[in-house]
């Protein structure tokens, strides 16, 4: 970004104007205490060494009430005098911003010093008790002053926002600056009541003030850091999980040109036992894996040539374990999707049976994943059922009776039940696959807008 060359000097010229203003507005008593001057400017030096980087990049420090107290106890021409002397013994910086300093702390101090003279002769002196407010107001003025001339100069020097400005600086502070404004119209107060001693809690007000800014500045970046990187997170976690869903409709699709029948079998059995799930009490999760493995349980099936899946003739041996093979196959192709490993261990079982005579691993009972059961039920009563399977279909009130029939030794009996009282007959799972748009819409309906694949 390129910087204007007039900003260094305008800042220059207007510190060069208030020293002469303070030079003609100082008085020859506001010089009557060197020490406590010298104090309270190994007070500024001191906070200047404790900077606070804030989210626009700029840089606090916490020499800001000493520079009101200087204004206020001796008046603008050593106010001014001490804030630009603390200015200059900084650590090295550029020069540009060197100049900026002395246009700043050359400036607020002059005119803070005489507010806070024009105050004290309002109220009757620096020891009445309503000079309090003049001081808080002075401290508030002084903050507002030091906010807008560095708004000002860096704005004039690099083209910074002023709201970024105002909302990375001004408006977190406000509270902070209100309490150490209370507090150093207090120790003003104390000062002129007790003496020079006061000034020593100057420090407790420096170190306090340095500590409260940069501990707020420091909570306010990690929340936004932590913001950003939940923001982050979440979108990558909804780009793989896309990604992932798009992997697996691209599978269930492959099935569909391979197979027909089977790809609207597939999305029948997962909506069926996603209302088994649901029934059973299963929570979020768990209904939308059972609903992706059951899009998703034959797809092992591309393994199995035409003679197969068309039915027409009796399997021999090796065609029957090649049939008992599509299991595995299934699993196997579903855990190359990253994140979906449930998914696949469903589809690995749902060929077992309860007695253990299943395939392809012989588990029986409660060996057998919970899901991967109710996929067998939705499989079993969609293949008897499904006006486009490969036999002729019969009437859902027979294909119950079929269910209760191996009930206990096929399938889970507790399931069979739920599934014949809670599930079959609710207008949500009737499901008529026989073209393919009601195979598109089912597939859909596991997609992210309805956030039903677990991902």
């Amino acid at each position: 970004m390129r910087m204007n060359r007039l900003a260094p000097l305008a800042a220059v010229g207007l510190a060069s104007g208030m020293g002469l203003l303070a030079a003609a507005t100082s008085r020859t008593d506001d010089w009557h205490s060197p020490l406590v001057l010298a104090m309270l400017f190994v007070f500024a030096v001191a906070a200047d060494r404790v900077p606070i980087e804030t989210r626009s990049g700029s840089q606090l420090v916490g020499s800001l009430p000493v520079f009101v107290l200087a204004a206020v106890l001796f008046g603008p021409a050593p106010a001014a005098a001490l804030a630009v002397g603390a200015s200059l013994v900084q650590p090295r910086k550029a020069w540009q911003l060197v100049a900026g300093d002395l246009g700043v702390y050359g400036t607020f101090p002059v005119l803070v010093g005489l507010a806070a003279r024009e105050g004290a002769a309002l109220v009757d002196g620096p020891r009445a008790a309503w000079f309090l407010l003049v001081g808080a107001a002075v401290y508030m003025l002084a903050w507002s002053l030091n906010v807008a001339l560095v708004i000002g100069y860096m704005r004039l020097l690099r083209g910074r926002s002023v709201s970024l400005y105002l909302n990375a600086v001004f408006r977190p502070l406000v509270a902070t600056q209100l309490a150490h404004a209370v507090a150093v119209a207090a120790l003003i107060y104390g000062y002129e009541r007790v003496g020079a001693a006061a000034i020593a809690f100057a420090g407790v007000v420096v170190l306090t003030y340095s500590r409260l800014q940069r501990d707020l500045m420091e909570a306010e970046r990690l929340r936004d850091e932590a913001q950003e990187r939940n923001a982050e997170l979440a979108a990558t976690n909804e780009r793989l999980r896309r990604a992932h869903f798009g992997a697996m409709r691209s599978l269930v699709r492959s099935i569909h040109l391979h197979d027909r029948m089977t790809a609207r079998h597939s999305a029948a059995v997962a909506r069926y036992a996603r209302a088994i799930a649901r029934a059973a009490g299963c929570s979020e999760v768990e209904q939308q894996l059972v609903h992706t493995a059951g899009l998703l349980h034959d797809v092992g099936k591309h393994i199995l040539d035409d003679a197969i899946l068309k039915g027409d003739s009796k399997l021999d041996d090796d065609q029957w374990q090649l049939v008992k093979r599509h299991p595995e196959e299934g699993a196997r192709i579903v855990r190359m999707l990253e994140g979906q490993e449930d998914v696949a261990a469903i589809i690995h079982a749902h060929h077992e049976r309860i007695d253990g005579r299943g395939y392809p691993r012989g588990l029986a009972g409660q060996d057998i994943p919970r899901l991967s059961r109710m996929i067998s039920i939705a499989d079993t009563y969609d293949v008897m059922t499904a006006r486009d399977s490969y036999r002729d279909p019969v009437s859902s009130a027979e294909a119950v009776t079929e269910l209760r029939r191996v009930a206990g030794a096929q399938l889970d009996a507790e399931l069979v039940e739920i599934f014949v009282r809670e599930v079959l007959g609710h207008g949500d799972t009737a499901f008529g696959h026989g073209d393919d748009a009601d195979f598109e819409a089912e597939l859909l309906d596991g997609g992210p807008a309805g956030d039903r694949v677990a991902a």
